[in-house]
């Protein structure tokens, strides 16, 4: 515990520098997180020549918005957000090339958690919770109980008595069904998002 209030005090101590615009401490900062922010961009991006973009636009824009840094909260976050950021913006200069768009939407995979947590914005949510809606009610039961229930096509199918091959039918094509209505309404971050793990049929 002690070590690891040592670290967030000499953190601090280096956020506070480089606000005031310590070359120094700013690469101290970069030595810290360069790689943390390549490893993120690059799950994100699936691509290394992306990524190293991506760390050089980061830090870029952390020296020029040095004096808004909060050294109260978390630069961890802070940085890793910023990374999103840019990530989102590559991804919206490659939509503009429909062929590039095919591609890009193929590579991306980003994890289930990953996804909720930082890509479902509130107008993704109400896409998402409005393409349930949609669903037929057997479709949308069976759906519910698997994503917000967490119950197995096995549980599902005792439970609705039905066949686990019904289960498994209805998932996919209620995962199908969402799918395409998130890429149709979601823009950019619908393509990441219908590409991660949250979608998936099993």
């Amino acid at each position: 515990m002690q070590v690891y209030q040592t670290a967030q005090s000499e953190e601090k101590d280096l956020l506070m520098k480089l606000r005031e615009g310590d070359e120094p401490a700013f690469v101290k900062i970069y030595n810290e997180y360069r790689n943390k922010v390549f490893t993120y961009a690059h799950q994100l991006s699936k691509s290394a020549d992306i990524a190293e973009e991506i760390v050089q636009e980061v830090f870029i824009r952390i020296w020029q918005k040095r004096e808004q840094i909060n050294v109260e909260l978390s630069f961890n976050a802070y940085i890793k957000k910023i990374t999103l950021n840019h990530v989102l913006n590559h991804l919206k200069k490659v939509a503009r090339n429909k062929s590039l768009q095919e591609e890009t939407f193929h590579l991306i995979e980003v994890s289930s958690n990953r996804t909720e947590d930082q890509l479902l914005e509130k107008e993704l949510r109400q896409i998402y919770v409005d393409a349930i809606d949609q669903l037929p009610a057997q479709k949308k039961i069976i759906y519910q109980l698997s994503r917000t229930e967490e119950l197995s096509h096995e549980e599902i199918a005792l439970k609705l008595n039905i066949s686990k091959n019904t289960v498994k039918n209805h998932m996919v094509e209620a995962s199908k069904f969402i799918r395409e209505q998130v890429r149709k309404n979601g823009g950019i971050i619908g393509f990441i998002i219908v590409s991660s793990n949250y979608f998936h049929s099993n």
